[in-house]
């Protein structure tokens, strides 16, 4: 639609370009006197922070606003009229600079992409402004919350204050109590430790005496050790003199002994040998004999199973008899033949 509305504007004629020219002209200079009413009307502020102000007392709170008094009230009012008198003088220039803007456009190439440029502009401006309010609008929320945590937070750290001094107060009482019983206590150990000391000492004499007692009987039991020791060692020199006597005794009678017994081994020896020989003799007898009675036995076993096999080769003649003696008697072959075949058999053999 604005590409139509460029061509056709393109093709205007020059007078109804003229003609258009000389109607933003007149709304130029309606925006300038209007402009200037506005500066009898309003009085001009040069204070810059107007805005962020009225818009500081918008945010506060009901319980806040209570505060306020006439003058601040008064004040607050003023403000507002500088800050409607500054949108709408800045509402004048901005309209003002889109018709100059669009006259010297249409005076040139008869066209109003002025316009459209500045309308994607505004909408696209609007967009951003609302993204922005929601956003406001977001931070406000957290804000207020921000607050209520605050106060949240400043109650329950006036709580917590009271309640650490409570527990200051307990615990200097309690101080003061530990310390009282603390000097009691150290009286008592003091008290005590006297009383010990004495104890300790009566127990040490005590002790010494008795250690004094163990060590006279320690004394008395030595010297009677001393005098076992003593007769200890004399018979035990005794006895030993009495045992080398009875070794040296043992061992002359090891030598007699050691002797004969020597003597009787050789006759054991020589009677060993003696019967190894007969040993050896009749061992050789016996190989002899139990080689006579093996070939014997061999012998033996060879006819024992000779005859088995010719009783099994007899048993087997005897079956096949009777096995062909039954077919012959079954078949009438041979002997087994009936009468009368025998005799047809004669005849024919006569003719």
């Amino acid at each position: 639609m604005a590409e139509k509305k460029v061509n056709n504007l393109s093709e205007l004629s020059s007078s109804k370009v003229a003609a258009l020219s000389m109607i933003f002209e007149d709304c130029t200079n309606a925006l300038v006197i209007y402009r200037e009413t506005l500066k009898r009307i309003f009085k001009r502020s040069k204070n810059t922070t107007v805005p962020y102000v009225l818009y500081e007392l918008q945010n506060l709170e009901t319980t806040d606003k209570r505060v306020l008094n006439e003058d601040m009230t008064k004040m607050v009012k003023d403000m507002q009229e500088q800050a409607t008198y500054n949108k709408l003088q800045n509402d004048s220039l901005y309209v003002k600079g889109i018709m100059e803007k669009l006259k010297e456009e249409i005076r040139e190439r008869g066209s109003f992409d002025v316009l459209t440029k500045e309308i994607e502009r505004i909408v696209t401006r609007r967009k951003e402004e609302e993204a922005l309010f929601e956003e406001c609008t977001t931070m406000k929320k957290t804000a207020m919350e921000l607050r209520q945590t605050l106060a949240n937070e400043k109650m329950s750290n006036e709580a917590e204050r009271t309640r650490l001094r409570n527990i200051l107060l307990d615990l200097k009482n309690e101080n003061e109590k530990l310390k009282i019983v603390s000097d009691i206590e150290h009286k008592y150990s003091c008290k005590w430790n006297e009383a010990k000391c004495q104890q300790n000492s009566i127990r040490c004499k005590e002790e010494w005496r008795r250690l004094k007692k163990t060590l006279d009987d320690l004394h008395e039991r030595e010297k009677i050790e001393e005098i076992v020791s003593t007769e200890l060692i004399t018979f035990l020199t005794q006895d030993i003199a009495s045992i080398e006597r009875k070794i040296e005794e043992w061992q002359r009678r090891y030598d007699r002994e050691k002797k004969m017994y020597e003597k009787e081994i050789c006759e054991v020896n020589i009677q060993i040998e003696t019967r190894q020989k007969d040993l050896a003799e009749l061992s050789q007898e016996y190989n002899e004999k139990q080689k006579f009675i093996d070939t014997y036995l061999a012998e033996k076993e060879a006819l024992k199973k000779q005859k088995e096999h010719e009783q099994h080769v007899r048993g087997c003649a005897i079956r096949i008899q009777a096995f062909w003696r039954g077919v012959m008697v079954r078949r009438k072959l041979g002997p087994y033949r009936p009468e009368e075949k025998k005799k047809k058999r004669q005849l024919k053999s006569k003719k």
